[in-house]
């Protein structure tokens, strides 16, 4: 009995050693290497020109918070009238205009969390335009789906 004690006592000591000397050489680091264990943090995408004109759609962070998203507003405007003349037109169904305007609520629950600071940096404008684009495509594509109404 007193056996099967130290034998499990010699154990724990060993694996208690173990971890020891394994937690001293991960403080040392990967020398240099980046550890493939950890995540990849995501970087912004390059610079690669003007989305859809920028520069005349959007002054950077200089202007007042409203002038930023007043664009973003008017197509989210214009995009539910869309749905609803749709609707009334019998070009969109029911369910087709509930998930467009779950899609419109979407985005508008991004602009509000990107506003949250008090203005739309160009990098959150540049997300919603291409997140409206998107919205206005899929509209596009409801209305022209031609699926037996």
């Amino acid at each position: 009995m007193t056996n099967l004690n130290l034998g499990k006592k010699l154990g724990l000591i060993t694996l208690a050693g173990l971890a020891l000397v394994a937690g001293s050489a991960q403080a040392h680091g990967w020398y240099g290497h980046d550890n493939p264990y950890l995540p990849v943090v995501a970087q912004a995408a390059p610079y690669q020109g003007d989305h859809h004109a920028f520069g005349d759609r959007f002054e950077r962070d200089f202007s007042p918070r409203h002038e930023n998203h007043a664009s973003i507003d008017q197509r989210q405007q214009q995009q539910m009238q869309s749905i609803r003349d749709g609707m009334a037109a019998g070009r969109i169904s029911r369910h087709e205009a509930h998930d467009l305007a779950r899609e419109q609520m979407g985005i508008e629950r991004t602009q509000r969390r990107y506003l949250a600071d008090g203005r739309l940096s160009r990098d959150e404008w540049i997300r919603l335009d291409r997140m409206l684009d998107q919205s206005a495509a899929n509209l596009r594509a409801e209305k022209h789906d031609r699926n037996g109404r």
